[in-house]
């Protein structure tokens, strides 16, 4: 299967499928840490806007990764 089929059909999931892929997409990421990924499953579902940052704010953060 290939990338470009994945996301295709990643946008044709609801919004609760959509927040597990990304989950367990990030925990991908970070195999080491074994509470990584209930971690970030923590912060997806969190509803505190307070909490939350902006796409802009995560580019300044992580754009030496790229």
């Amino acid at each position: 299967m290939s990338l470009e089929t994945i996301m295709q059909e990643a946008r044709k999931l609801g919004e609760q499928e959509r927040r597990r892929l990304a989950a367990f997409l990030t925990t991908l990421r970070e195999p080491s840490e074994p509470s990584f990924a209930e971690e970030m499953a923590r912060r997806i579902d969190d509803n505190t806007p307070g909490h939350w940052v902006t796409l802009e704010e995560l580019d300044k953060r992580y754009a030496s990764d790229a």
